[in-house]
């Protein structure tokens, strides 16, 4: 059997969990955990922690001008 070659984890899939919050976390948690799991759980922390902030403020900006 040969060894498979571990291929490092693009930066650019840390947007998924920035534009998507805590879906895309999931999501690119899914795709990256076997290769490097580290990665993958900053993604996860990430998309759960835009979706906390950005939620609030939406519900905010829905008070305050509607």
């Amino acid at each position: 059997m040969e060894e498979e070659e571990k291929k490092d984890v693009s930066l650019w899939w840390m947007f998924v969990p920035i534009f998507l919050g805590a879906a895309g976390g999931v999501v690119a948690w899914k795709m990256h955990k076997e290769r490097e799991r580290e990665f993958a759980r900053i993604m996860l922390v990430v998309g759960i922690a835009f979706t906390l902030i950005i939620v609030p403020f939406y519900i905010w900006l829905l008070i305050t001008y509607f």
